[in-house]
């Protein structure tokens, strides 16, 4: 169980909420990488956001999933593009729940400062789509070489570590990839975020751990905590936006905030955003004080805040009118991320069933 005051985390958003605000990031510009290295560096090093969820023997804040969760929501409400949710989410759980204790002395210490950005490649099924083969003789981390392609890798572009998972005997095996690595960029409705396809071709690999399936549910609930916290964030800020707007817009003589039909529609929404909030907040309490009641709470979340998302953000560009179609408002921004967040990580459907069976139907 993880005890963390509410007003260290109040503490910690505020903070947060300041740095995201500063280092917003041009989204316009197709021929660069969506984030900036140095503001990554300053990510780590000022809000220790690699650290956060980490032990505090290795180097980390032991924060959980309370803290974490404050920071994501502010990344979400900004559309940051920073590579929490690729390295600092994902590539980091998997390090936590496979890695050996060695490999994770050798690997943290670098993802922490925000040196080396990582990547945890997606699965198709119960482990991803690629096939490990060991060609070694003696140490069982070693003389391991990777084949098949895998697609959707969240910043697979511009990682300088490449994990991936895969069959090893009846246990889940996490490599990093050592050799030689195609990475081709994959256009995506999101445009605040890049996506690679890796292909591999007896590429050298060392396994750094082996657990059992458990250890892959552990990873999707962290996700799914880090893409509800996003989703929360830019909800909010969907609703934010959209209220700023209707008080402010005057048509026919009158502020459109005063017509009793559109604060009905900004009144649905509101109970939206709280409706995904108290699913993220469940979440937390599960992932950090029951674990037993992870599966059912994370199912819940990866329904709730998705469908809460995208209504919210298709709301706000129908309530802005015409400067809501417009390339230069951020209105499809989020449409765009709501989307994303919806369906290239999880399936939105197989949690409904989750959500079923939890209760029994």
């Amino acid at each position: 169980m993880i005890s963390i005051e509410p007003a260290e985390i109040d503490a910690v958003r505020s903070v947060a909420a300041d740095f995201f605000d500063r280092y917003r990031v041009v989204l316009d510009d197709d021929d660069v990488p969506r984030y900036d290295r140095s503001v990554w560096s300053r990510a780590c090093s000022d809000l220790g956001v690699g650290a956060i969820v980490e032990p505090e023997e290795d180097g980390g804040v032991g924060g959980g999933a309370a803290m974490l969760s404050a920071v994501l929501v502010e990344a979400g409400r900004t559309l940051s593009p920073l590579p929490l949710l690729s390295s600092a989410v994902r590539a980091q759980t998997a390090i936590r729940v496979l890695a050996t204790p060695a490999a994770r002395a050798e690997l943290l210490p670098s993802l922490l400062t925000g040196e080396v950005i990582a990547t945890l490649a997606p699965r198709d099924g119960t482990v991803a789509s690629i096939e490990a083969v060991h060609v070694g003789t003696q140490d069982p981390g070693d003389g391991w070489t990777l084949s098949g392609s895998v697609g959707r890798v969240l910043d697979g572009l511009g990682a300088d570590l490449i994990l991936v998972t895969a069959s090893v005997g009846h246990e889940v095996g996490l490599f990093v990839v050592e050799g030689h690595v195609d990475r081709v960029a994959q256009e995506t409705v999101d445009v605040t975020r890049q996506f690679a396809r890796l292909s591999f071709s007896s590429t050298p690999a060392r396994l750094i751990g082996t657990a059992d399936q458990s250890a892959l549910a552990a990873i999707d609930h962290w996700t799914t905590l880090a893409l509800a916290a996003d989703q929360v964030g830019g909800a909010q800020a969907c609703l934010d936006l959209t209220v700023d707007y209707l008080r402010t817009r005057v048509q026919f003589g009158r502020v459109l905030g005063s017509f009793q039909s559109l604060k009905h529609q900004c009144a649905d929404l509101a109970l939206r955003v709280d409706e995904a909030r108290s699913a993220l907040a469940h979440l937390v309490w599960a992932l950090d004080e029951s674990p037993a009641h992870a599966p059912e709470a994370a199912a819940i979340a990866a329904v709730t805040a998705s469908n809460a998302y995208v209504t919210c953000a298709d709301e706000t560009v129908h309530l802005h009118g015409g400067i809501g179609f417009t390339w230069e408002h951020d209105a499809h921004r989020y449409v765009r991320r709501a989307l994303t967040d919806r369906s290239a990580f999880h399936s939105v459907r197989a949690a409904r069933e989750a959500v079923l069976t939890a209760c029994g139907i």
